[in-house]
């Protein structure tokens, strides 16, 4: 075991996307990618930070006393619990009172929900007005959803479908970062999962844009057609400019708030953050 598998052994085991424990530590998510795959190191302070987080010595993480237990082999982690309110704003005071806590992600999700961090799980509070179209039926007599996440949410899908264990709706999306399925219990208690997901429609492993469109496509050097790159970032077999991951996810924002597939410029560089860094020319980049 490396000290990047040690961190992701911590982080599964109390639950947290690299997403999350990023925001808890004030660096990218793709910096918490690299400290697992082992092509980076965090500093001391993030070290020190994460022992407390975790609630370990730092010669834990540093491997000097290394942990017996091993990764979580079950794909499925507990994400969050979700606590259906119908006056939104009355609970989310109640509970800010409640837990001695403010609320998190109010700032990106407006009245829709909110989030509790307590030991390291996630409680929510999602406003049953905004239920339509995200969750299931508002008129339903369920109170709380179980959501978990898996790192590939096509191949959790296909083994739920196999096991035929209950009703599965089909793969949905909440905003474009967001994917997820819901799976009935024989309660009709809702169990929303959601995770890394990747359509099947092909797209530029640079800036994430659609080329189905062959119009679309760069060219390689040759002049053939690229079967990777949109015409805008690679043309005679090289990128069009040279960038830095960071730089492409800026200058793709104006473009999300165009179109409307996001509605601020957070939004936008959420949603880019989830897709960019795992595309082709970034994977292979040590930017």
């Amino acid at each position: 075991m490396t000290i990047g598998d040690q961190i992701q052994c911590l982080r599964v085991k109390h639950g947290l996307t690299q997403e999350r424990l990023a925001e808890m530590l004030e660096v990218s998510r793709q910096s918490v990618s690299k400290w697992e795959l082992g092509q980076a190191m965090p500093d001391v302070e993030k070290i020190i930070r994460m022992s407390e987080l975790f609630e370990v010595s730092t010669d834990t993480i540093l491997m000097k006393n290394p942990i017996e237990e091993n990764v979580n082999e079950n794909p499925l982690h507990l994400g969050s619990v979700y606590l259906v309110v119908k006056d939104f704003e009355r609970s989310v005071a109640f509970y800010e009172s409640f837990f001695g806590i403010e609320a998190d992600g109010r700032c990106r999700s407006g009245n829709k929900f909110v989030n509790f961090y307590i030991d390291g799980k996630c409680i929510s509070l999602m406003n049953e007005s905004n239920l339509i179209g995200h969750c299931t039926d508002p008129d339903s007599p369920y109170k709380f959803v179980q959501n978990y996440w898996v790192e590939d949410l096509m191949l959790e899908y296909k083994r739920i479908k196999e096991l035929n264990i209950g009703n599965v709706t089909e793969i949905r999306q909440a905003n474009p970062a967001y994917y997820y399925f819901h799976l009935t219990d024989p309660d009709n208690n809702i169990i929303e999962i959601t995770g890394g997901y990747h359509m099947n429609e092909k797209i530029c492993q640079s800036c994430g844009m659609p080329i189905e469109d062959k119009k679309l496509r760069g060219t390689e050097k040759d002049g053939s057609e690229s079967a990777d790159y949109c015409c805008y970032c690679y043309k005679n077999g090289a990128f069009s400019k040279d960038e830095i991951m960071e730089e492409m996810i800026e200058s793709c924002i104006p473009f999300m708030l165009e179109d409307g597939s996001c509605k601020s410029g957070e939004d936008a560089r959420n949603a880019l953050l989830k897709v960019i860094p795992n595309l082709k020319r970034w994977k292979s980049s040590e930017n």
